[in-house]
């Protein structure tokens, strides 16, 4: 017998028993539910019973009342409880099975109609005397017990069907659960035995088949396979051993292929990771490079790679076709003539044609308006065989070198204009000397000689400034520091500038708090950026105003040195440019009082080295208000 043939026996017995259930289960239910009916029916009778009597109950207690008070309203309620009657009355003989039962409703009806007719009607209809009314309500009172003793023996006969069903509804109830319990025991019995078949003819071998698989997966090929029986399994079991001795055969000819293909996997994976290292160090050292890389392919010139500096200058690179459209949108090129330059001498352009671009200075105009002086260079990348594969090209942002070529004009200029004046005057005083030293008198040399020292002293200043500056951008200025009275350094600046002041005709006060923290400090540094700051607001100060120094402790324990003038202010838009070198915010050109613009910045860079700041405060039209903050010593 075929294993199809066993399984299907037993799934038949199994299907059997599921119909047999089925069927038992549908009758078990059929009988539930009629049982359940008919004690429904009863309960529905016994209610109807009850209103019966209440009813009974509130007619009685109307014609009493009637028959005391003659009031009108106890003939309404009773007729409202004659017509409840006459409605529930209709609904029970159908809700009856028993034959006596009926007869017993019909004789209380035939009863509750006599006294509505022999009680109800004279005592409502005729307006009888008071004699005839204790008649009508003893007769009354008869036929109501009459009606309502029918009625008890009506609910007691109902009450005992009720209990005679419920016990029968209850016998029904446990012959089903006793039915439905034992068909699937059976059931599981069968399921059982199917288990048990379908183990021995089928999971057994195909265990011992599956186990056999699993040693010759590990390599093991001397396995026991189960005997070959005529079933099913005995042709699986044949056709595996034929297939195990063909997996022999072919796992020497793997084993060769598979060494083979190790190695050239191990070669190839020695390549990549070289290639990825290689990868790695190129876009590493792009991406630092500080100027702008990009790498297009042709034949439109997209973007296969580019660095930070590229992505900062032209943006991100598009992906899409509509990303391309709008960064095409996104700036324009500029020749050094200001004119616009077509893209069809764009270099990325021309080294996709084969040209290399050197140096090329162009500018970009972005469409917000600014722009960015570059130098750009460009060049092809090609194949083996010669053939263009895509173009590099390097952009280098030279704001900075701009800026440079203008300070560095600028320094010029001034640093010209600064040293010829002195020059002049020195180179005049002294040749005067030389030339009429016989016929001068005295106190005309002597002012010709100290109009020569002033000059040298001016020539002396600026070349310290310079140096100054110099040393402070080099990080060579040492600061000799100690505790300094911040009251006695502002004295000692006052005293500096003081012959200033008097040829300006400008009032110099001071305003010293008594209780101003010592400082840390560089007393010679300190006090040259006081006189700085109090030479630039003497210069600026109209004659006969006032330049105010002011020194007191901040709220929060730091030293705060204060210097107001009354000259005609700066506008907003130029305070950040007073601390920058070389910088007058009337110009170099049209400047009303000499300098080289180097006092400013070197005030705010030996401020910031003891740890402090500077800020400025200016009306145009009012005045000037600059303010050098210090840390105060530590307790």
């Amino acid at each position: 017998m075929t294993i199809r043939t066993k399984v299907f026996g037993v799934l038949g017995a199994l299907v059997v028993a599921a119909l047999v259930y089925t069927i038992v289960a549908l009758q078990m239910a059929r009988q539930r539910d009629r049982a359940g009916d008919e004690v429904d029916r009863t309960l529905a009778v016994l209610d109807h019973h009850n209103v019966l009597t209440r009813t009974i109950v509130e007619m009685q207690a109307a014609q009493e009342g009637y028959a005391l008070t003659r009031n009108n309203a106890f003939r309404q309620e009773y007729q409202t409880a004659w017509e409840l009657y006459h409605r529930t009355i209709t609904l029970i003989p159908d809700q009856l099975r028993d034959i006596r039962q009926l007869e017993r409703l019909r004789t209380v009806d035939q009863r509750v109609n006599e006294w509505n007719t022999k009680v109800a009607e004279p005592l409502f209809g005729t307006n009888p005397g008071d004699d005839e009314v204790s008649r009508l309500v003893r007769e009354g009172f008869a036929l109501v017990t009459r009606i309502r003793d029918m009625l008890d023996a009506f609910e007691t006969r109902e009450k005992a069907t009720l209990a005679e069903q419920r016990r029968e509804q209850n016998y029904v109830f446990f012959r089903a659960t006793l039915v439905l319990l034992v068909i699937p025991a059976a059931a599981i019995v069968m399921l059982l035995v199917f288990i048990v078949v379908v183990t021995r003819v089928v999971l057994d071998p195909l265990s011992l088949v599956a186990e056999s698989a699993r040693q010759i997966s590990a390599g093991n090929f001397a396995v026991k396979l189960p005997p070959a029986k005529g079933d099913e399994i005995g042709a699986l079991v044949t056709t595996f051993r034929d297939m195990t001795a063909a997996v022999q055969r072919r796992e020497q000819d793997l084993t060769i292929a598979l060494e083979r293909q190790r190695q050239i996997a191990r070669e190839y994976a020695e390549l990549q990771a070289k290639a990825e290292l290689q990868r790695e160090q190129l876009l590493a050292t792009i991406e630092t490079v500080p100027a702008a890389l990009v790498i297009v392919q042709p034949p439109d010139g997209r973007i296969l790679l580019q660095n930070k500096a590229a992505e900062d200058l032209i943006g991100p690179p598009p992906k899409t076709d509509d990303e391309r459209r709008r960064a095409r949108r996104r700036f324009q090129l500029l020749r050094k003539d200001g004119s616009v330059s077509p893209r069809s001498e764009w270099a990325v352009g021309r080294a996709l044609r084969g040209e290399v671009v050197v140096g090329q200075e162009l500018t970009i105009r972005y469409r917000a308006g600014h722009t960015v002086p570059i130098l750009v260079s460009a060049a092809p990348l090609r194949d083996e065989a010669g053939a263009i594969t895509g173009a590099v090209l390097a952009a280098q942002d030279i704001t900075q070198l701009h800026e440079v070529d203008r300070m560095k004009s600028e320094f010029v200029s001034i640093v010209s204009h600064e040293l010829r004046t002195p020059l002049t005057s020195l180179k005049g005083a002294l040749q005067l000397v030389l030339d009429e030293e016989m016929m001068l008198p005295k106190d005309e040399r002597m002012q010709l000689l100290r109009v020569a020292l002033t000059s040298t002293d001016r020539l002396i200043r600026i070349i310290n400034d310079i140096l100054d500056i110099s040393k402070v951008e080099a990080g060579g200025l040492k600061l000799q520091l100690r505790p300094c009275d911040v009251t006695d350094l502002v004295r000692q600046s006052i005293q500096s500038v003081e012959p200033i002041a008097r040829s300006s005709s400008v009032r110099l006060e001071t305003r010293l708090a008594r209780d101003v923290p010592v400082v840390m400090a560089d007393p010679d540094r300190i006090v040259q950026a006081f006189v700085n700051l109090l030479s630039n607001a003497l210069k600026f100060a109209p004659p006969n105003s006032t330049v105010s120094v002011e020194a007191a402790r901040n709220g929060n324990g730091s030293v705060a040195v204060s210097v107001r003038d009354q000259g005609k202010g700066i506008p907003a838009e130029k305070i950040g440019l007073l601390f920058r070198k070389f910088q007058q915010i009337d110009g170099s050109d049209t400047r009303r009082v000499p300098g080289t613009g180097l006092g400013l910045a070197i005030t705010k860079a030996l401020v910031e080295l003891h740890g402090g700041r500077i800020d400025v405060w200016s009306q145009p039209g009012i005045g000037t208000h600059v303010t050098i903050t210090l840390p105060a010593t530590a307790a």
